[in-house]
């Protein structure tokens, strides 16, 4: 046995002062009067009698009282059976719960929700515990209340739980606990945990390391472990233009331990069905789906990614948003005249809108309308066309330099190192041909499938020779027979620049002419935007990216408007360069559809999805979690099953430690009765 609050035994030595009194009482050491009598015979055997029975009357009325006294003291100094190191853990009279409520817990349980059935075990932990008892409930909200409750307040907080996207690792809500208790004053006292634990959240080398609480890791299972869901999506085309098909990637990935057959997934665009398709899945695999559909309409469209399964539903939808361009539109800067190479290329076809301008002329302000610009023979760079051409790569555009012909190389060789590129080295006079085209980059791929023995490829008379360091990150598509480099690429911020050796001038080369003019200046045209995503997903993007280039009020801010028709939500945010960067607070999103509005004007459309990390059916059960928790050292715990005979009688334990001080006292009011009785009818 210990004792919850030992210094009322100090009470206990009033005990032996009573033993003077008792000594006394017992040995009466007081002389007797002699009375003389004719015959005493009679008189002596009654007193004998007496005497003997009123001693033992005495002592067991004594021996009540002392013993009622004890009893009294004992039950205040809080007497406990059990675990000692428990008991010691415990001192405190904090008790901390904390309900997993990620969305893994919306799995099916033996009697329902595992979220469910969490809280009606934590509701059994509270009801049986002492009533002057003090707890604070955890949950894996951000905002969740901390402050010290009641009895009756933390079930009224119970009652308010519900199932939320956030979720937390195993240690920083045992941190969470035991800061709460430092921040309080309370030295130790009981932790509940209720959580499916997890495997990807339960992180055991991070536990700190704490001596003063005594923890109760409750095991939810999941009687199906069957979870299927849209993991991720992306669009093969990098430009999409209205009427063109997309080609829509879909990722599934099943998490189940069983096959799954004829999962129906259908693809919804604007709130019209555009494709649907039915999957075979095995057991952990993920499988590719490809849907094909087509936008007749330019602007900015919502799609939904959606397939039926149960019991998690959560991941069952994925929310993506995408922008249709009217045109690709390229803008030509030049040295005072346009290449009528280019002007006859991108006339071919309707789909593309040429613009030119000399370099003097350039309109800033519209340059990041454009998904290509051709810096085309400029023979000086000013300081301003430098920065602004930085600062649309660093946005994502994309961009081409093809030096001057009749200009010093140096002076090209300033703009290309403000962008931190190669460098113009030298000019070669000796002719030569394209050798090599790097087929297998990203650059070509699906554009030359095969390039024949003799092929005809474009001849160089004259070129510029580059040279770069290879941590640049340049990737050489095009090589001469000299080994020099005809094409370079190479990622500047967020866009691309392409670095043409030629002028395109017929003095240089016939490329101009050559069929590899055509795949080359397509495929730097349509190159991939990555301004634009298709979807963010809520805790792991908290910074999100617009392009607000045209925009003209700058003092008031964007706000993030929900479809569904919520409150607005302002995030954090800053202009730099035409771009928009907001800071996201996961609390205030949800999965679904944004507009971003300023002065109800709608700049571009958001979706936003829940993380897939609770997608993932993999748990700990109680003896793997009981075996994870050993490695760490961890002492002062016990893992138990929350639908098992064990969580019962772990309550009961508990509730029979709570409780003991009440049976010390029924032995006080025992003693105070016997002494009742032996005074009333021992005559």
């Amino acid at each position: 046995m210990s004792f919850k609050h030992p210094e009322f035994l100090y009470a206990l030595f009033a005990l032996l002062i009573l033993l003077i009194p008792v000594i006394i009482h017992l040995f009466n050491f007081r002389r007797y009067k002699k009375q003389w009598f004719s015959n005493i015979q009679f008189l002596k055997n009654i007193s004998t009698q007496t005497r003997k029975q009123n001693k033992l009357k005495h002592l067991m009325v004594l021996l009540a009282r002392m013993l009622a006294y004890a009893f009294i003291v004992i039950a205040f100094a809080g007497p406990r059976f059990g675990n000692i190191q428990k008991q010691a853990a415990t001192a405190g009279t904090l008790t901390t719960i904390y309900i997993d409520n990620s969305f893994s817990m919306t799995g099916e349980g033996e009697t329902g929700r595992l979220l469910d059935e969490a809280l009606e075990q934590a509701r059994t932990v509270v009801r049986q515990s002492p009533r002057d008892t003090r707890y604070v409930l955890l949950t894996n909200d951000v905002g969740n209340s901390r402050r010290i409750q009641s009895k009756e307040e933390i079930l009224g907080a119970l009652d308010e739980v519900t199932s939320s996207p956030a979720r937390k690792n195993l240690s920083a809500v045992i941190n969470s606990s035991l800061k709460i208790k430092t921040d309080k004053g309370y030295a130790g006292g009981d932790v509940w945990l209720f959580s499916d634990f997890q495997k990807n959240s339960v992180d055991t080398n991070g536990l700190p390391s704490d001596t003063l609480s005594f923890y109760y890791f409750v095991v939810l299972s999941q009687t199906r472990e069957r979870n299927i869901y849209v993991d991720s999506c992306w669009i093969d085309e990098p430009v999409i233009l209205p009427g063109r098909t997309l080609h829509l990637n879909i990722r599934l990935k099943n998490s189940s331990p069983v096959d799954l057959e004829k999962i129906p997934l259908k693809v919804t665009v604007d709130g019209l069905q555009k494709a649907v398709a039915g999957a075979d899945m095995k057991a952990g695999s993920r499988k590719l789906i490809t849907a094909t559909f087509s936008v007749s309409t330019a602007g900015w469209h919502k799609g939904i990614i959606e397939i039926e399964d149960y019991p998690v539903t959560f991941d069952d939808k994925l929310y993506f948003s995408f922008r249709v361009n009217q045109k690709i539109r390229i803008l030509e800067i030049h040295n005072g005249k346009s290449n009528t190479a280019l002007q006859t290329f991108y006339s071919i076809d309707s789909v593309f809108s040429f613009n030119e301008t000399s370099f003097r002329k350039v309109d800033y302000n519209r340059m990041s309308e454009y998904n290509l610009i051709i810096l085309d023979g400029i023979s000086a760079f000013s300081s301003g066309l430098t920065s602004q051409i930085k600062a649309y790569l660093e946005q994502g555009g994309n961009v081409m330099f093809i030096p001057a012909a009749d200009t010093s190389f140096e002076k090209s060789n300033l703009f290309l190192k403000a962008l931190g590129t190669a460098r113009i080295a030298s000019v070669a006079n000796d002719t030569t041909r394209v050798v090599r085209i790097k087929q297998e980059s990203d650059f070509f791929r699906d554009i030359i499938l095969k390039v024949p023995e003799n092929a005809d490829l474009p001849v160089v008379n004259k070129h510029f020779r580059y040279r770069y360091n290879i941590r640049k990150g340049l990737e050489s598509l095009v090589t001469l027979l000299d080994g020099d480099d005809f094409l370079l690429s190479g990622k500047t911020g967020k866009g691309k620049l392409f670095l043409l050796a030629v002028p395109l001038d017929e003095r240089f080369s016939n490329f101009t002419t050559n069929a590899l003019f055509v795949p080359v200046m397509y495929r730097a045209t349509v190159q991939e935007n990555t301004r634009n995503k298709l979807f963010y997903t809520i805790g792991k993007d908290d910074q999100v990216n617009s392009d607000v280039s045209a925009l003209t009020d700058t003092e008031t801010p964007f706000a993030l408007h929900p479809s569904d028709g919520g409150p607005d939500y302002i995030p954090e945010q800053r202009l730099s360069d035409g771009s928009l960067l907001m800071t996201i607070d996961p609390a205030m999103v949800k999965a679904g559809f944004y507009d971003l509005v300023q002065n109800d004007s709608v700049w571009s459309i958001l979706a936003f999805n829940y993380n897939r990390n609770e997608s993932q059916m993999i748990f700990f059960t109680k003896d793997q979690l009981d075996k994870a928790l050993r490695e760490t050292g961890l002492k002062n715990y016990q893992v138990v099953g929350a639908m098992e005979n064990s969580f019962s009688k772990v309550v009961n334990t508990v509730q029979k430690e709570n409780e003991l001080w009440k049976l010390f006292i029924i032995f006080a009011l025992l003693m105070l009765l016997t002494e009742t009785l032996i005074l009333r009818f021992w005559k």
